[in-house]
């Protein structure tokens, strides 16, 4: 017999992709007690998971990205009163993460041209996918209730109090000695970057078009995968006097996107401190 929906609570974490969502995955939901964490490897399966269980709280996370809107749709329908926890990132240096990934993996834009304000068609990112504000909304209009909305930069200047309030909205508890507050990976260094967008140039296109079989597409994405590991790791020989001394990403370029965007940095900022639960967590 099929549970009935409201003898549980479902916590979803909408992960957008380098805003802590690998941290908080392998770090911090684990160690929650009180809550049953289902993490991003079984989230296909986390209605049956949910269906042959009988605990009364449950913890989803999945990275969201482009697909934003679809997760929510997908999401509400199973659940429509499930509640949403968004971690954000200054916009700057969000989508600055976002470019050195795509560096990373092969790409070879130019940065003005990846994070586009001006184009109604942007290849990639554009101006109406990097503001927050309206996937807040998109997140209330869809479950009828406010989001926890939580920022990247405080699990630098205070972790613990980040889990605090992800621990008061959801009624969990931790224990603060169990949680690592190292890095889960290091990044790639400029150099390292600059070579391997000179090199993607001529390897890869810029945008990588996945075949329709899936498991086509994940034997063509692993051995893409493996050649930028190979050139990465290459590229630390290069002696840097011979790469250009421009910067990765210019700094004019990140200012303007910060600029730009201030204001829904601002309202975001306002909407956490008038919706957040400021109740003391469940915490020992």
């Amino acid at each position: 017999m099929a549970r009935n929906p409201n003898e549980y609570q479902i916590f979803y974490h909408v992960g957008l992709g380098k805003a802590a969502s690998t941290y908080l995955q392998n770090q911090v939901f684990p160690k929650l007690e009180g809550i049953r964490y289902i993490p991003r490897d079984r989230y296909r399966g986390y209605r049956g998971l949910i269906e042959r269980s009988r605990d009364q709280r449950y913890l989803i996370s999945r990275e969201a990205a482009y697909r934003l809107t679809q997760r929510l749709d997908e999401f509400a329908a199973f659940k429509a009163d499930a509640r949403i926890i968004l971690v954000l990132r200054r916009h700057d240096g969000w989508i600055a993460s976002h470019y050195r990934r795509y560096l990373k993996n092969g790409g070879s834009m130019d940065f003005e041209r990846y994070a586009d304000l001006d184009s109604p068609e942007p290849p990639v990112w554009g101006e109406g996918q990097m503001r927050f504000m309206p996937m807040i909304e998109a997140i209330e209009k869809r479950f009828n209730s406010s989001p926890l909305v939580l920022f990247h930069e405080e699990l630098k200047t205070d972790p613990f109090t980040l889990i605090d309030k992800l621990c008061a909205f959801t009624g969990a508890r931790y224990r603060r000695d169990q949680i690592d507050l190292s890095a889960v990976h290091s990044s790639w260094s400029d150099n390292q970057l600059k070579i391997m967008r000179r090199t993607g140039k001529h390897l890869f296109s810029e945008i990588p078009k996945p075949v329709r079989h899936p498991g086509l597409h994940r034997v063509q994405r692993r051995l893409r995968l493996w050649a930028c590991y190979g050139i990465l790791g290459a590229a630390k020989l290069v002696p840097e006097s011979l790469l250009d001394p421009s910067p990765l990403i210019h700094p004019d370029s990140l200012a303007r996107i910060r600029t730009h965007f201030a204001e829904d940095w601002r309202v975001c900022h306002e909407y956490a401190q008038t919706h957040n639960p400021s109740s003391p967590p469940l915490k020992r």
